[in-house]
């Protein structure tokens, strides 16, 4: 069976990864290094920002824990990034 892939958002999540990065002025090495010696954990932001592969939140929150940001926060600015990614409002009946 295939895995899902929700190409707009993988495509969102990689833009705010890379801005997050660019705004703390550091290079995709310096982020992998970081968390690699921090958490002890394999960790490759270049598979976030190529937005080829689906990202685990567990990946996410690494990544969120790093910038010094909320989860909750990142994914707003996913939203912001692509609109279409916020959800639909029900009518009322």
């Amino acid at each position: 069976m295939t895995q899902y892939k929700n190409e707009r958002l993988l495509k969102a999540i990689s833009l705010v990864s890379k801005e997050y990065r660019e705004l703390r002025n550091v290079n995709q090495l310096e982020v992998n290094n970081d968390i690699k010696e921090s958490k002890k954990v394999a960790f490759h932001i270049g598979r976030i920002e190529t937005a080829k592969n689906n990202v685990s939140i567990s990946t996410l929150q690494l990544l969120c824990e790093y910038f010094e940001i909320s989860l909750s926060d990142f994914m707003k600015r996913v939203e912001e990034i692509d609109e279409s990614l916020k959800p639909k409002q029900k009518k009322d009946a």
